[in-house]
């Protein structure tokens, strides 16, 4: 082998890595960010909230069945399994945390509208947001590394070029305007 073949094949090595990376993560992005608002009542998150309040859990279910669907349709029954229960234990674990953060933030609201501003109350009502959103971006990260993995490289790239694709479309903040 020569050594220009040697240096091109070691080079493209990282290159494959960071697509795969970076695949994965698109791919969970977008698979998951359904989820995170698929309990949401109306006027609270994305396009996927309920417009009749939040989303029971035979909705959620059905949401997750659409959503793995949609985005790995080549999949393996298998895949398509092990996927929605990653998909199940998230929304679950999201929907806590997001009720946990509705609470802090009439929390603060309350703080805010009182005749007498308690500075400390309201620090701690913000370190526990900033703890909580650590919790859900942890939790998000966990189940999108895990989704990643059932899927095959060649599934993470064609599902990050259909998010790439969509993403153009949609506009900065996912919601169409742009």
């Amino acid at each position: 082998m020569s050594t220009q073949s040697r240096i091109t094949r070691l080079s493209s090595r990282p290159r494959r890595w960071a697509i795969t990376a970076v695949s994965a993560l698109l791919l969970g992005s977008a698979a998951l960010a359904g989820l995170s608002y698929a309990d949401d009542a109306p006027g609270r998150g994305g396009h996927h909230r309920s417009m009749h309040g939040p989303m029971t859990p035979e909705m959620t279910a059905k949401h997750i069945d659409k959503m793995i669907e949609h985005v790995l349709p080549d999949g393996t029954a298998e895949q398509k399994a092990k996927v929605k229960v990653i998909a199940t234990a998230a929304a679950a674990d999201m929907k806590t945390l997001r009720d946990q953060h509705r609470a802090a933030h009439e929390q603060m609201v309350s703080l805010l509208s009182q005749p007498t501003i308690d500075r400390a109350a309201i620090e701690k009502v913000r370190a526990s947001q900033v703890q909580n959103a650590d919790q859900m971006s942890r939790r998000m990260t966990t189940a999108l590394a895990d989704i990643a993995e059932v899927l095959t490289p060649a599934q993470r790239l064609k599902a990050a070029e259909h998010f790439k694709h969509r993403m153009e479309h949609m506009g900065p903040m996912g919601d169409g305007k742009r």
